[in-house]
């Protein structure tokens, strides 16, 4: 099964709607890892989420769970002798993504993200959700 690091912004995505990104990420087609503090980030935007999405806090809560249960969280300790690579590599690009690049350098995949930035990064392939969906679902 392919796996892939989901940064951040697609979890937003999956949360905001019934989005492409949430359908892939409740299917199960893919294996899927996070680093440890990306539900801790998103929650502090739960307000903004709140918002944008219409949801009740108890289903927002409840949709974190699901997603929670279809993804890998990856302790820190286990990437963090990767982070300084990552790091020199986002140096000019967007440092607080480096923890993604790591991670993904430690488990030897790519990542899913919707920013263009990972785009400029030569360390791990990355892919779009639509690029996602028409190099492995079509």
């Amino acid at each position: 099964m392919k796996a892939f690091v989901i940064d951040t912004n697609i979890i937003f995505s999956a949360l905001l709607k019934n989005s492409a990104a949430r359908k892939i990420i409740l299917s199960d087609t893919f294996d899927l890892f996070v680093p440890e503090f990306l539900f801790t980030e998103i929650l502090k935007y739960e307000e903004a989420i709140l918002r944008k999405s219409g949801m009740a806090k108890e289903n927002l809560e409840l949709l974190l769970l699901l997603l929670q249960s279809h993804v890998s969280v990856i302790p820190f300790k286990i990437f963090i002798d990767f982070l300084e690579e990552a790091e020199e590599e986002m140096a000019e690009i967007d440092m607080k993504d480096a923890p993604f690049i790591a991670l993904a350098l430690k488990l030897k995949i790519p990542i899913w993200s919707n920013d263009l930035h990972f785009k400029k990064q030569r360390k791990v392939e990355s892919f779009n959700t639509a690029e996602l969906i028409s190099d492995f679902l079509s």
